[in-house]
Formats: structure tokens, sequence, C-alpha cells
């Protein structure tokens, strides 16, 4: 009979589990809603010119478990997302999206017919070398020129000093391992 009660109680608990990760995952109907005031890229370059700031570009897919996580935990966070907005033009890109983004005089598609399985953009395989891993984040500079990529998840605290690393400019004369030993955390 105690074996039993352990047995359902051990049930009980995987399900639980299961079901806050499944929860955990699960991205906004709107997956541009939320703190920061995500840009298109067209719009991240007009602003840019404007007013000089780099970009930072959240290369996503709607199926995607970890890109969810992301929109939710990083970029739902209260200090990831003020960053962001004060010091960079965000851009939330979908990779399979089937909208045009126009630069430098080219004109980027999605080549792929409506309802091919992962349909990818012609953008998201320039801007990622064609390694297409989401969610990646690409960081510009004030002159649109690829800085880093970072491929995956990232909570907050993890996120923070890269963001800050390449929004303060500190990635133009200090590598990342000596700003690292000065760099005090403000997410915990």
């Amino acid at each position: 009979m105690i074996r039993k009660v352990f047995i359902a109680l051990g049930i009980a608990a995987i399900i639980v589990v299961a079901q806050s990760f499944v929860t955990t995952i699960q991205a906004p109907a709107d997956e541009l809603k939320g703190p920061v005031h995500w840009y298109t890229f067209a719009e991240a370059v007009a602003l840019q010119k404007k007013a000089p700031r780099p970009i930072m570009v959240d290369v996503y897919t709607s199926w995607c478990g970890p890109c969810k996580m992301m929109s939710s935990n990083t970029f739902g966070n209260a200090e990831v997302a003020k960053y962001l907005n004060e010091n960079y033009y965000p851009v939330k890109f979908n990779a399979e999206t089937f909208d045009s983004v126009s630069f430098n005089g080219y004109t980027f598609k999605n080549k792929n017919a409506p309802g091919t399985p992962r349909p990818v953009h012609d953008f998201a395989i320039s801007i990622l070398d064609g390694k297409l891993v989401y969610p990646s984040i690409v960081f510009l500079n004030e002159q649109i020129q690829r800085i880093q990529i970072f491929t995956g998840y990232y909570q907050p605290a993890q996120f923070e000093p890269y963001m800050k690393y390449f929004g303060s400019g500190k990635y133009k004369d200090t590598k990342f391992d000596d700003y690292m030993k000065t760099f005090v955390a403000e997410i915990k």
C-alpha cells in the first residue's frame, strides 16, 4: 500500500514539473508584446541613421521553444528591456516570415512556397551566415555591420554582460574577458 502511495506521488510530481515546463515555453499570442519596443529591420535602420545606436536582432521562429523562453523570460525582464530600449534599436525577426526586407539596395525574400515546412527567409540565412540556430541574437554596430552572433537561450543574468558590452561600445577597445573583470551585474 505504501509503495503505491509513493508511486502515485512520484507520478504526480512528474506531471507538475512537465506542466510547469510547458507553461514556461509558451509564447504570448502576439510575439511583439512585452516591455521591449521592437522595431522592424527597416525601422531600426531608418532610426539608426537619424540617431546612431547599435541594433540587436532577435532571429526566432514561431515553433522554437527556447525562442519563446527568451522572449518571455529574458526580453520580458524589466532590466533587460529597459537597457535594450535605451541603448539599442531592438529588432525581432521571424526567420520564416514571407515579408520582404530591403537593405543596401537588395531585397531579401522568403523564396519558399507557402506551406513549405520550415521555410527559411533569405535575410535570416544572410545575417546568420547560413548557420540557422534559433534563437540567434545578432549585434550590429552603428554602421549596421555585424559584431557578434549568439545562439541559444540566455537567461537575463547570462544575457546582461553581453548586452551591455556591445551596447556600451566597450567591445571597440576592451576584450570581453577584461570587461568581465570590472563588470558589475545588476540582474540577479
